[in-house]
């Protein structure tokens, strides 16, 4: 049997393996990002109910979707952070829509419905906002 060697001593039957073991690992990487994706929004409920999203506030960054399609949403706001934290979304025909402060490990929802447009979510409590709390979501 003959097998190719290159200049660095590596067969070309080796060389082959570990490209299709990378392509491989490459389409898995691709594949499991966007079912991550897929399910930030999820569908909507039998009966026409809202979609809900889940929307991580963490000291001090929002953590959820910054697209998505027009509808009728309810959004999780869990306080995944130390600090207390709320969610206040404003934008095209949704003006200071807020829950109530949630404690760290606490929760609280926030149904609106969202036409096209872009739509500023942030946290009001304190200066969060301007300490990152704060993330343009394009519905449309």
């Amino acid at each position: 049997m003959r097998v190719d060697v290159d200049a660095n001593g590596i067969s070309s039957h080796r060389r082959r393996t570990f490209g299709v073991l990378l392509g491989v690992v490459t389409m898995l990487t691709a594949l499991c990002a966007g079912a991550t994706t897929a399910t930030a929004a999820q569908p909507a409920p039998a009966g026409g109910g809202p979609n809900v999203v889940t929307v991580r506030m963490v000291d001090f960054r929002l953590e959820q979707p910054d697209w998505l399609p027009p509808g009728r949403y309810t959004f999780r706001a869990i306080n995944a952070g130390g600090a207390p934290h709320a969610l206040e979304i404003n934008g095209p025909g949704v003006e200071n829509a807020r829950t109530p402060v949630v404690q760290a490990g606490g929760a609280a929802d926030l149904t609106v419905t969202l036409g096209p447009g872009v739509y500023d979510f942030w946290c009001p409590v304190g200066d969060h906002r301007q300490m990152g709390m704060q993330l343009y979501v394009k519905v449309g």
